[in-house]
């Protein structure tokens, strides 16, 4: 059994965490993590802004069938996992990106290092960045949005299974379009932090202060319906703002300030690979692809694919 051959996974995000966490507790010794971002997490994210804290991404989690997992059991543990006074509702302490950041504070990430494309040559992937680096790797996991992962692959140089690889060439996520908003007054929600459906065009409010995640009152996410969203998505922030602003005013009584923007291409998967949790494509070398659009969609599904691809990995590889 060969644990030291090196593994690269592509994307940050819950998948690519969990393929890494797994692979490490397999024993692998040479895994390392790459994103095109700033930060870890995906769409677990959370933005600072006039003093308070904005989750502008997924705005909480359903643990099911994931809540007996160890890693889960630490998130807990450590507080950085707090379920609230919505049954079975769960949200990160200091934000949602307090959980990416914390799973992933003993595996070797590198950010802002935005991939290009693969080259093959013999038993090994040359990985090329935009930074102009090259990575030289056993294996690779791609566990960004799969539609990002297929335009590196088309631009690629590897011998893959084109019949699997055609396969995941059909799904698709819709959109999302996401405000923040600072508010000069609380407004009523429906549960303890969060309204769904407050209009028309919203399809999600939630309050960052009552959520506890800003020390600052009155901080709101809001989030666009995916009819809004698909059909806006191309246009700029102030006219995006202009159109929600009939909404807007009744929503917050006319008393509110716009603080900023965020647009998610890939936000919610549209449809899912049918077949499994995930793949390997490559033919040569171990090609792996995982994410949430391989089963369900949500928290759970994405650590299920992530995990899938490393057993996947531990039977074919090592």
């Amino acid at each position: 059994m060969n644990l030291d051959k090196s593994i690269s996974i592509i994307g940050c995000g819950i998948s690519g965490i969990f393929a890494a966490l797994h692979l490490k507790k397999r024993g692998l010794k040479n895994i390392r993590l790459f994103d095109k971002s700033r930060g870890v997490g995906g769409r677990l994210a959370t933005r600072r802004s006039s003093e308070g804290k904005f989750d502008h991404g997924a705005q909480y989690l359903k643990l099911d069938d994931i809540y007996d997992l160890p890693e889960i059991k630490s998130l807990i543990k450590n507080n950085i996992l707090k379920e609230t006074k919505v049954p079975n509702v769960y949200i990160g302490d200091d934000g949602m990106t307090s959980i990416p950041k914390f799973l992933s504070k003993d595996l070797s990430v590198s950010k802002e290092f935005k991939l290009i494309r693969i080259n093959e040559n013999k038993d090994k992937i040359y990985l090329i960045f935009e930074n102009g680096q090259e990575i030289i790797s056993d294996s690779i996991i791609f566990s960004s949005p799969i539609k990002q992962s297929i335009e590196i692959l088309d631009r690629s140089n590897v011998n893959i299974n084109n019949d699997k690889f055609n396969g995941v060439r059909s799904l698709e996520y819709s959109p999302g379009i996401i405000l923040m908003i600072e508010s000069e007054n609380s407004i009523n929600l429906n549960y303890e932090f969060f309204q769904e459906n407050p209009s028309d065009d919203f399809s999600f409010i939630s309050d960052n202060y009552r959520k506890t995640i800003s020390k600052k009152e009155n901080f709101y996410t809001l989030i666009c319906s995916t009819n809004f969203s698909v059909k806006n998505f191309e246009k700029e922030y102030d006219e995006i703002n202009s159109m929600l602003k009939p909404e807007l005013d009744i929503i917050f009584n006319k008393k509110y300030n716009i603080l900023s923007n965020h647009k998610w291409r890939y936000s919610i998967p549209i449809n899912f690979y049918p077949n499994d949790d995930s793949l390997n494509i490559g033919l040569n070398n171990f090609i792996g692809m995982c994410g949430d659009i391989f089963t369900n969609g949500n928290f759970g599904g994405a650590i299920k694919s992530g995990i899938s691809i490393a057993e996947k990995y531990m039977k074919n590889e090592v």
